[in-house]
């Protein structure tokens, strides 16, 4: 039976530090319990939020009016290994970078890119992350999820998460639909390194690295640019805006409002920075911030990284979240002015009512 909380302070489940307390809140360990608390939730009227590692979500001062579900499904286990792939089995509440460790400690290709990310595994399945050339989407078979509307246990395929650059249907057309309970990755043996993105490419100059080489790397890169949440002496969420992805038509207009506010010097620096993709053209939102003079810009307790200028710190300890609403409006409006690009951020943003959101992202 799960232990259901009133008035539960969120702050601490989070890696941001920030946020008011749930109305009600519990955990669960198994799809009994998930159950129990879904069907609390709805004796009661209330709305549900899933709380996977806390890493990747901006919950209100006010708290969240309803039922805050904390994900501790555990475990990991092979279900089929032979010469060529491995198929693991993980619940969605293990922590991510241990997946990631365990897979390169056995030979597994196909998330070393991902190293030193923070989360649980079904959240960023939820996000679809990535980092370094390299997608969670890539290495999903299926997805084991408990349907709200029908209270049954389903298996979805790849195809069927719809995912994209950092969405799914899980945060997009299904969201509230469906909670994760595990995710069954499928993993390659005879893999090539993906050095594609700059900062490996520069580390390595044409090494061939081992996966052990490659995520030591990526933590080390990781390490200077993005304080790692659960390391870190300032609360932060993780990446907090988008890189911006465009059509050449567009990204064409970019560059002439770049050449028109920055200089032939900066747009050089843009056209080495960008990454072509198909029929897409994906502009690095760091670089942005950077050309905007954004690092260090600080409103109240929230505070951009100098590091890495894609976080957010809670530079005090004491940060609101109205102080990171805000600081996220400054750097819209500063970016847009400057390049005409609208940044889109990262978390989810929790507890928040529809103007407050509808402020931010207009």
């Amino acid at each position: 039976m799960i232990q259901i909380k009133e008035d539960e302070p969120l702050a601490p489940y989070t890696t941001f530090k920030i946020g008011g307390p749930a109305k009600y809140f519990c955990a669960v360990k198994d799809v009994d319990d998930l159950k129990e608390a879904l069907a609390f939730a709805k004796g009661k009227g209330l709305p549900v939020f899933v709380l996977g590692g806390g890493s990747n979500v901006l919950i209100s001062d006010k708290g969240f009016d309803g039922l805050v579900i904390k994900m501790e499904l555990c475990g990991a286990r092979i279900l089929l290994e032979d010469d060529k792939e491995v198929i693991l089995k993980v619940a969605a509440g293990e922590k991510w970078d241990g997946i990631v460790e365990m897979a390169v400690k056995n030979g597994w290709w196909g998330i070393e890119n991902l190293s030193h990310i923070p989360g649980s595994c079904g959240a960023v399945v939820v996000q679809n992350v990535g980092a370094y050339g390299q997608e969670v989407r890539q290495t999903v078979k299926e997805v084991e999820v408990f349907d709200i509307l029908d209270n049954t246990v389903k298996i979805m395929s790849n195809e069927d998460c719809g995912f994209g650059y950092r969405r799914s249907v899980f945060n997009g057309i299904e969201k509230g639909r469906y909670v994760i309970l595990s995710v069954r990755f499928r993993f390659i043996k005879d893999g090539k390194p993906n050095l594609d993105y700059r900062d490996l490419k520069e580390r390595f100059n044409g090494r061939n690295p081992s996966l052990r080489g490659i995520r030591q790397a990526v933590t080390e890169i990781r390490d200077k640019k993005y304080p790692f949440p659960q390391e870190a002496k300032n609360g932060n969420a993780g990446s907090f805006f988008k890189n911006v992805v465009l059509d050449a038509e567009t990204y064409g207009c970019v560059e002439d409002l770049v050449k028109k506010n920055f200089g032939e010097g900066i747009l050089s620096e843009l056209r080495q920075r960008v990454f072509k993709e198909a029929e897409s053209i994906k502009i690095p939102a760091a670089f942005l911030l950077d050309i905007c003079g954004l690092k260090d810009v600080q409103v109240g307790g929230a505070k951009i990284n100098r590091n890495q200028p894609l976080v957010i710190i809670n530079a005090t300890g004491k940060a609101t979240s109205k102080d990171v609403l805000d600081l996220i409006k400054k750097v819209r409006q500063t970016v847009c002015e400057k390049t005409g690009l609208k940044l889109a951020h990262e978390p989810e943003l929790v507890g928040f009512s529809p103007g407050e959101i509808k402020e931010v992202e207009n």
